[in-house]
């Protein structure tokens, strides 16, 4: 009697499943393990998305899916409550205003009458109503 051999190529995708038929998760790849003849592992990701290796003594049978001949524990990840951080809006300061340079009286805006604030970052006068540099 010959031994079926299964290429890796067709492990990788197929759904793992404990004895008592519950879902372990999905073969990501196959690895040997290093100093060890014939050690083989199942890198299962789990229906948590986590990762998990799963030694081939374990494999019962494989066709459609891949039976384990022994269950493997597979738990959801702590449910510990990360707080979120909202995000802020940025504020952007006033410019500073400073006083008329020189004498006199601030001019008005030519377009809504109210009077214009120097900026002295810009050198210019600007209506806070308009929203423009005069």
């Amino acid at each position: 009697m010959s031994k079926k051999v299964i290429p890796r190529s067709k492990l990788i995708g197929m759904q793992v499943y404990n004895p008592d038929a519950t879902l372990v998760g999905t073969v990501k790849d196959v690895g040997l393990v290093p100093g060890e003849t014939g050690a083989i592992v199942l890198i299962v990701t789990t229906k948590y998305q986590q990762e998990v290796e799963i030694e081939w003594a374990k494999v019962a049978e494989v066709g459609d899916i891949i039976l384990l001949s022994e269950p493997i524990e597979v738990s959801p990840p702590s449910t510990a409550v990360t707080p979120t951080v909202e995000a802020k809006p940025k504020v952007e300061a006033a410019p500073t205003v400073t006083p008329t340079p020189g004498p006199g009286a601030a001019p008005t805006c030519p377009t809504c009458g109210k009077p214009a604030t120097w900026i002295p970052q810009y050198k210019r006068w600007y209506c806070y109503n308009c929203r423009k540099y005069l």
